[in-house]
């Protein structure tokens, strides 16, 4: 996730590139169910299937978490439809109801054939309403992003070093 702010030396520019600055890298995916089990995170990230993140960088993320690549680190029905099968459909035993927002993707007849076929009903909540049914948003999802932000930055200032400073 990109930082809100970009702090430059006075006079100096940012060290973000034109499209960092407006693009996410990856999309993270939690999913909370009703007995409060911890289920893994699915990490949307920006890349090729095959391409050199998925074959290089992927294998040394932290394990636990499921990882998918897509071109703009989008939730589309195919990533959905992964999460459902390889994430839901192996921690979740018997007929459940899945209490999704009203993402194209959740509620697409594709989307609602996959969970029907696991064993899952879906259950859409009404269009623009999710700030009245989504606590999550504010108590969890918030705090997360914050975190992963300031995890994003601190590795980016390490990875990279310092280039504006001035050697003496």
């Amino acid at each position: 996730m990109p930082p809100r702010y970009i702090w430059s030396k006075k006079g100096g520019t940012p060290k973000l590139s034109k499209g960092d600055k407006h693009s996410y890298r990856r999309t993270a995916v939690l999913t909370l169910p009703r007995d409060g089990a911890k289920l893994p995170i699915m990490f949307v990230i920006k890349g090729q299937p095959g391409g050199p993140i998925d074959t290089h960088e992927v294998p040394i993320y932290p394990p636990g978490h499921f990882y998918v690549m897509q071109a703009k680190a989008w939730k589309n029905g195919e990533v959905w439809k992964e999460y459902l099968w390889n994430v839901l459909a192996e921690r979740i035993v018997g007929q459940s109801l899945l209490v999704l927002d009203n993402f194209d993707s959740h509620v697409s007849k594709e989307g609602v054939d996959t969970a029907a076929e696991i064993s899952f009903d879906v259950c859409p909540l009404p269009p623009n309403e999710t700030s009245d049914y989504q606590p999550l948003d504010v108590s969890i999802m918030a705090p997360f992003k914050r975190h992963m932000r300031d995890l994003w930055i601190t590795e980016d200032m390490v990875s990279h070093g310092d280039d504006d400073v001035d050697e003496k």
